[in-house]
């Protein structure tokens, strides 16, 4: 496996994201101290980009800085987890709503190439393009609204959302069907009936989820 200093993109993205993964698939733990020496060992990067990564994900919530011994793995209680649940749904409705108002062709011909790939992989039980396409479908709907602050935060609390039930590993897996079905009442315009559905979607996953992780407890 190369290291994150190998790669081609932009270092602090790159660094960003690498951690931000650690921490959302629960290889870095609620609680546990990262310093930027051994991060930038780990990652085979400077202490630069870590620094400024970890910059990023304190503002994302994800870690907390510890004065004079770098940061920490956010750690938050139950009624964090729900206050989060409660953002994001308020959070994936107002995309809902935005993106049937704008419209945006490029957006509705995305969903709809999303509808076809999904329906098509679930249909062959191909888990691998199912998973990848339930990630992209609420990035879509966030970039629909037009509004690049609502794409951010929402993708935000979506990160926390997973960290607080102890990483993606942890979280429900998404139903396609649900999906599918919050797709097609957007592309038909019914701004009611994908309202509905999407905070029906959420709701269930939020109650299959229960508390909080073990490990968060």
């Amino acid at each position: 496996m190369s290291s994150v200093g190998s790669r081609h993109r932009s270092l602090r993205d790159e660094t960003v994201d690498e951690i931000r993964r650690l921490i959302l698939d629960g290889e870095l733990a609620p609680g546990e101290r990262l310093s930027e020496l051994s991060m930038s060992e780990r990652l085979g990067v400077s202490r630069l980009p870590v620094r400024e990564a970890f910059r990023r994900l304190e503002a994302e919530g994800l870690v907390e800085a510890l004065p004079r011994r770098g940061v920490r793995v956010v750690e938050l209680d139950q009624h964090e987890l729900d206050t989060v649940r409660e953002m994001r749904v308020a959070l994936e409705l107002i995309a809902v709503r935005r993106t049937i108002m704008k419209a945006d062709p490029q957006v509705r011909a995305t969903l709809r190439d999303l509808l076809e790939k999904g329906n098509a992989a679930s249909a062959a039980g191909d888990r691998e393009t199912l998973d990848a396409i339930n990630d992209q479908f609420h990035d879509v709907l966030g970039e629909g609204s037009g509004s690049r602050f609502l794409c951010e935060v929402l993708r935000s609390v979506r990160n926390q959302a997973h960290h607080l039930v102890g990483g993606k590993s942890n979280a429900v897996e998404p139903s396609w069907s649900e999906h599918a079905a919050i797709i097609t009442a957007t592309l038909d315009e019914d701004e009611e009936l994908a309202m509905m559905l999407m905070r029906r979607h959420l709701t269930q996953r939020h109650a299959n989820q229960g508390g909080l992780h073990r490990s968060q407890a």
